[in-house]
């Protein structure tokens, strides 16, 4: 698997460019009748001719799923080029940090909420089930899962980080970006959700089993945590 570059790269001749890193935006051309699929919010400019149609990602019943199940969004922008000629845009994320690039294994990946930004077409959307502990921690018994034959662009709250998973792994869950399917998830109270919060510590994640993992440098929760202290 393949973290981005900021090179021009071709990919079923959609053209796309990482620019500004480390706060990074995707440039993206479309040729003609090419569409790429693109979370809600991410679009920040556009070449007029562009057409924009809202879909349920993976159909109805997985998007209905992982939003009353998850965390997920409901709905999913294409971003199609009906002209003849090449039409470009520019995406990007609200908070700072990197946008990467994945090319997706055979059994694709498992991605965090809120982190998907958007993907080629040939990439199937799909739900993952992440068991009972990852709903008691807030996070939804179901999350995305994408799938198939394409590029996915992924957006981190600082640098996205790659690992292999050595059988057992142990990340703190605000920082866990994606993974393979094939690993086991469980989300740990450590110390108890009381010794959590006094603490400061977030709740751990730990992964088992072989495939790869992505974590972010930075945290949503402790920059939660930062700004509440400022304001007492």
């Amino acid at each position: 698997m393949e973290l981005g570059s900021s090179v021009v790269v071709p990919h079923s001749s959609v053209l796309y460019k990482i620019r500004h890193y480390p706060n990074s935006v995707l440039a993206v051309t479309l040729k003609p009748r090419e569409r790429l699929y693109v979370s809600l919010g991410s679009l920040i400019s556009m070449d007029r001719g562009l057409v924009i149609t809202r879909i349920a990602g993976g159909g109805w019943l997985r998007a209905l799923a992982r939003f009353l199940l998850g965390k997920d969004n409901l709905m999913l922008n294409a971003i199609h080029n009906p002209t003849d000629q090449s039409l470009s845009f520019t995406l990007g994320k609200a908070l700072p940090g990197n946008l990467t690039r994945l090319n997706l294994p055979k059994n694709g990946i498992v991605v965090s909420p809120r982190v998907h930004i958007a993907h080629t077409s040939g990439v199937n959307m799909g739900v993952h089930w992440l068991g009972l502990s990852s709903w008691w921690a807030g996070h939804g018994l179901l999350g995305l899962k994408l799938q198939g034959k394409g590029r996915v662009f992924l957006g981190s709250y600082g640098t996205l980080n790659q690992l292999s998973c050595p059988q057992s792994f142990v990340v703190e869950h605000s920082h866990l970006v994606a993974f393979q399917p094939k690993l086991k998830l469980k989300v740990n109270f450590p110390r108890g959700i009381i010794g959590d919060m006094q603490s400061g510590r977030g709740l751990s994640s730990r992964l088992q089993g072989s495939g790869n993992i992505y974590w972010q440098s930075r945290s949503l929760s402790s920059l939660g945590r930062f700004i509440r202290l400022r304001l007492r």
